[in-house]
């Protein structure tokens, strides 16, 4: 089942990539006053499938893995090319959790907002456990996952200290512990949606 899953999901991606060129195509017509871009910046299992919907529900025009191959495939430089030519004004998931990327947007896209989700780390590593347990390649992926654990930990360290000085620029948001609505619209001075905050992809442990 989980295998079928895989599948699923990667047929999905397929077909993802093509609609977001279509949806930034229609995009284009829309003027936009507030040029501030977000970007959510967590590793992921932290809540990104969350964040990405709380932010269309406020009005950002959102993708997810905005074609992430490109960055992988051709770099970073070429990869923020293809954000200046998109008309999406948040962002989330690969390869904005990616080790230092962070930096790079800072610099390119000055006074952007940035969010940093977490979690914690016995929960994290269970969840990767879980999701990549089947997948493709989960020998590689799930080798050393203790590590992997503990890297993720001191990046958000680290872009904590990064922004220490421009807290205004960063939110840090644990959902698993209640953060929701409050938090996101006074960092976004949005008005509070008459919604729950969405929690997507919660599941259970095996391990």
């Amino acid at each position: 089942m989980k295998k079928i899953s895989w599948i699923v999901f990667i047929i999905l991606l397929r077909i993802y990539w093509p609609l977001q060129k279509i949806q930034n195509f229609f995009f284009s017509f829309i003027k936009d006053k507030n040029n501030t871009k977000v970007f959510c910046i967590g590793s992921p299992k932290t809540g990104n499938a969350s964040i990405h919907k709380a932010l269309k529900i406020l009005g950002y025009r959102s993708p997810r893995l905005f074609t992430w191959s490109t960055f992988f495939k051709y770099g970073d430089e070429k990869y923020i090319e293809q954000i200046k030519k998109s008309n999406y004004n948040a962002f989330v998931d690969y390869p904005f959790g990616y080790k230092d990327f962070y930096k790079k947007i800072d610099i390119t896209f000055p006074g952007s907002k940035f969010i940093l989700t977490v979690r914690n780390p016995d929960a994290l590593e269970k969840s990767f456990y879980n999701f990549y347990e089947n997948s493709p390649g989960s020998n590689s992926i799930l080798k050393d996952l203790p590590e992997k654990i503990k890297f993720i930990g001191e990046r958000n360290d680290k872009i904590i200290s990064y922004f220490k000085n421009r807290k205004s620029q960063l939110l840090v948001m644990d959902i698993t512990k209640g953060d929701g609505w409050d938090k996101l619209c006074k960092f976004l001075d949005k008005n509070v949606p008459n919604s729950p905050f969405p929690h997507k992809n919660i599941g259970s442990y095996k391990k």
